[in-house]
């Protein structure tokens, strides 16, 4: 019975190469979007972050113009200080003797397109509750109602809310609706801080990090409404 020799031959050196160099293209390939896939998650979640920083910010801002004027002034009994009683906003200059006027053309530095002081009981007392943007954080302070002045009582509550905020001039982080003031016979002037009913609140943010792929900040801009519920005081 004869035998048959089966020689059993491995893969040439061509082979081996056009392998290692096919292997080599699939493996960069899968690697290079797996690098993408990372950069672009990364640069997501850094927008992503900003604005669920920036909406938290709006949806303080927004209960807290819920609650200005309360407790109304008309709730209490007479001659009680006003202390114990809230206006719903406070204001700069002149608290709480004059009330300046608010808005384009207004005297009133607070409130103002960047600066907003709300009045209102906590749970805990009368507090004021001021939002002010410096140098680029809008900042947050709370303090209790106490006195004539509101800025001086908040200003050393002050503390960072919202950072990365980059509103130009043109955009206010704060804009004001007014209830219906008496018809004049002539062109109105600004409305008193009194009649504030309704505040806007824009905020343009900008991503704590540049974005890996373009390697620029990212900016978002959120928008919300405040409707004061009390009434005039």
């Amino acid at each position: 019975m004869k035998k048959r020799n089966i020689s059993a031959s491995g893969f040439s050196l061509v082979e081996l190469l056009v392998g290692t160099v096919l292997f080599t293209i699939i493996t960069g390939a899968v690697f290079s979007l797996l690098m993408s896939a990372q950069l672009r998650y990364s640069g997501e979640s850094n927008v992503t972050e900003a604005f669920q920083q920036a909406n938290v910010a709006i949806d303080q801002i927004v209960r807290d113009v819920h609650s200005a004027g309360y407790p109304p002034k008309t709730s209490l009994p007479l001659n009680t200080s006003s202390d114990f009683y809230a206006l719903p906003f406070a204001w700069s200059p002149n608290y709480a003797g004059i009330p300046c006027t608010a808005g384009p053309g207004g005297s009133c530095t607070i409130p103002g397109d960047s600066d907003l002081i709300v009045e209102a009981d906590t749970g805990s007392g009368v507090k004021w509750i001021r939002y002010s943007l410096q140098n680029g954080t809008l900042m947050r302070g709370v303090a209790t109602k106490s006195g004539t002045d509101p800025v001086g009582s908040t200003n050393a509550n002050l503390a960072p809310y919202l950072d990365n905020v980059i509103n130009p001039t043109s955009v206010p982080v704060f804009s004001y609706r007014f209830d219906s003031a008496l018809p004049q016979p002539t062109s109105p002037p600004p409305p008193p801080v009194s009649l504030i009913r309704e505040v806007n609140i824009t905020l343009m943010v900008r991503s704590a990090l540049p974005d890996p792929q373009t390697h620029q900040f990212r900016t978002i801009m959120l928008t919300g409404q405040a409707t004061r519920f009390n009434p005039n005081q």
